[in-house]
């Protein structure tokens, strides 16, 4: 590895300055008629990324703004592919420097994408770019795919696969070390509900895969009261056309929501406890207030759970006003002991109650490959020659593109035991103050170099 060591260190500025300038665009997927069917910022950062490969000398792929490739060609029929993805989740509130204007402080870089996903993007490139220059001749032709849509739907893998077959073997840059075998289900749901007396909107969250950190909702009522159960976080104001109310909270990962602080669930909590709503209007807040607060499902008498997958998780994403009604987004993620269609069954006999009722669903049943299988021990034993016995294959509530794809695993960049230098509620990869440490994703340069040419040699 002396030849891959010199290559980083030689190479270092220039993949920091790639990595800043993917960063810098605000690529949050949104769907859309045209040309750009995630919109402009997408197109922006795919059209930067082929750039870049095409500057190192690579063949480009655009699959019409769904994503692209870049690709190392091999002397064979067959591919290995590398999956990551450029579009990133809003940015939020909450930031201590603008999200688009990355930055490096005590080898870490802030910036929304640079951990999830674009600094794995780019790393991977690299170790495509290293392979090339020290005259390596892959057997398989080696594709790294740029997705788009990840975030929110995935259409852009789904897209990919009815164009192209399947690589024989490939990796996901969009997970942790050692390497994942399992990923639970992935049950994402619209309730509804006429809009509750007395309210005239509730807005919160930006994503259905995160926590809410804002939430805020506008009463008729002009009434502040005197005996009121004030939590942190809340803020009241009064105008001529009534109340506005904005709670405020802690944001996570739906695979993962411990330890955060769901904004709407607070909200919904304060204007039950508040004088302004009648008996039929709680019934309904209380959907979000009470059902949908406990993060395992018991609210809803959804909880389960299994040895290698662990517990189910819910969180209430999004809350939307629309056209005189409330929509209320619901992301389960659900071991392989339930199915998703269990999980509606009971989901909207509980909302019906509460006057609720089912409008939008999109169910991702879990994906799972035995953890002897030979292409898991062989990633396994490589994120251990570099790790150590830290690392071990796990299985994850979160959704990646290997769920869609056959001889496929999310590996890497992320390590067990890695503490950001950010608050609680800051740093991750749906959080404010992203960040990324430079010398994981230097290790994670290393492993995946080991790893193409092992799987590059696997039948």
């Amino acid at each position: 590895m002396e030849k891959a060591k010199e290559y980083w260190s030689t190479n270092y500025p220039s993949f920091l300055e790639d990595l800043k300038s993917w960063a810098r665009i605000p690529s949050v997927s949104i769907a859309q008629n045209g040309m750009y069917p995630f919109g402009k910022a997408c197109a922006d950062v795919l059209d930067c990324a082929l750039e870049t490969g095409r500057r190192m000398g690579f063949e480009t792929e655009n699959d019409d703004y769904y994503g692209g490739s870049i690709l190392f060609r091999g002397t064979g029929s067959e591919e290995i592919g590398i999956f990551a993805h450029l579009d990133v989740v809003p940015e939020g509130e909450g930031w201590a420097h603008p999200p688009y204007d990355p930055y490096v402080v005590d080898g870490w870089m802030y910036g929304r994408g640079c951990a999830d996903d674009k600094g794995p993007a780019v790393t991977a490139l690299y170790v495509m770019n290293y392979l090339k220059q020290s005259g390596y001749v892959p057997k398989h032709t080696i594709r790294l795919f740029l997705g788009c849509n990840e975030e929110c739907g995935m259409e852009d893998i789904k897209y990919f696969l009815r164009k192209h077959p399947a690589p024989a073997w490939s990796i996901v840059a969009d997970g942790g070390f050692s390497v994942c075998y399992a990923e639970k289900g992935i049950l994402e749901a619209d309730f509804v509900t006429d809009m509750p007396v007395g309210m005239d909107s509730f807005v919160a969250g930006n994503a259905s895969n995160a926590v809410a950190a804002e939430a805020e909702a506008r009463l008729t009522s002009p009434l502040i009261p005197e005996e009121f159960e004030w939590v942190e976080g809340l803020t009241i104001t009064k105008d001529q056309d009534g109340l506005k109310l904005h709670a405020t909270g802690r944001t996570a990962h739906a695979a993962g929501p411990e330890g955060s602080d769901n904004a709407a669930v607070k909200l919904a909590r304060c204007l039950l406890s508040g004088p302004w709503l009648g008996p039929e209007a709680q019934n309904k807040l209380a959907w979000i207030a009470e059902d949908l607060a406990d993060y395992y499902g018991g609210g809803v008498g959804i909880a389960c759970e299994s040895a290698e997958m662990g517990k189910l998780t819910i969180v209430a994403g999004m809350t939307r006003t629309c056209d005189g009604r409330l929509v209320q987004n619901i992301n389960i993620r659900y071991p392989a002991v339930v199915t998703g269609d269990e999980l509606l069954d009971k989901l909207c006999r509980k909302a019906a109650e509460r006057g609720w009722k089912l409008e939008n669903k999109r169910d991702d049943p879990p994906s799972y490959m035995p953890p002897d299988h030979p292409y898991v021990t062989q990633l396994d034993s490589i994120s251990r020659k570099y790790l150590g016995d830290v690392v071990k294959p796990y299985t994850m509530g979160g959704g990646t593109y290997a769920r869609h794809l056959p001889n496929a695993a999310a590996y890497g960049p992320g390590m067990p035991g890695l503490q950001r230098p950010t608050p609680p509620g800051h740093g991750g990869g749906h959080q404010p103050d992203e960040c990324v440490s430079l010398q994981q994703l230097e290790k994670a340069f290393y492993i995946y170099t080991e790893a193409l040419q092992a799987l590059d040699e696997m039948e």
